[in-house]
């Protein structure tokens, strides 16, 4: 019994890293659109961070969980991007964003 504990705690550690990898490379964004531009989007993280996220033409926008390529995160909504570091700068992959509520 005691080898098999031992046999099956050296499985679970051999294998952690498989999923710790399985999630990719991507660099997660997560604030608060601040400013807005056809090619770019800025972000304040809770940190206080401002970080800048270039958009092209492979990025992919989620408003309310449906995929558009019409809709653009405005200032102040809360938005999620996945991007992958380009040189000096960091290019959206996905952003996941919700529609402002009505007040």
């Amino acid at each position: 019994m005691k080898r098999y504990c031992v046999l099956t705690i050296m499985a679970f550690i051999l294998s952690f890293p498989l999923f710790v990898s399985a999630h990719g490379d991507a660099t997660h964004v997560l604030g608060t659109v601040t400013e807005t531009a056809q090619d770019h989007i800025v972000v304040q993280t809770r940190q206080g961070k401002s970080v800048t996220l270039v958009i092209n033409a492979d990025t992919i926008f989620q408003r309310d969980g449906m995929t558009t390529k019409d809709a653009r995160p405005e200032v102040g909504n809360r938005m999620v991007a996945e991007a992958e570091e380009d040189g000096d700068s960091l290019v959206a992959k996905t952003i996941r964003f919700s529609s402002s509520k009505s007040q």
